[in-house]
């Protein structure tokens, strides 16, 4: 019975191992603050525009502040900057 057991696992293990999964690309949601995006909408910028903003945000007082309040757990700042940085 034992080796029954053994092999069942075994064999899900190795399914688990196998399977090659695709995890969802992140999003990045910092946006340089425009009519658009204040309207709700997505705007439209290019990659460096994208870029600067995220510098914006990484170097502000606010993100400062919430890292002195909240660190970097339940942080939806910090959330943003890494989904930035994961793509």
């Amino acid at each position: 019975m034992r080796a029954v057991i053994a092999l069942c696992s075994f064999a899900l293990l190795a399914g688990c191992a196998t399977r090659g999964e695709q995890v969802a690309a992140v999003d990045c949601k910092v946006y340089p603050i425009t009519t658009a995006s204040a309207a709700g909408g997505k705007p439209r910028v290019n990659s460096l525009e994208q870029r600067h903003a995220e510098m914006q945000l990484a170097t502000s007082d606010y993100r400062m502040r919430n890292l002195r309040q909240n660190g970097y757990n339940m942080n939806n700042v910090e959330d943003a900057l890494r989904d930035c940085n994961a793509r």
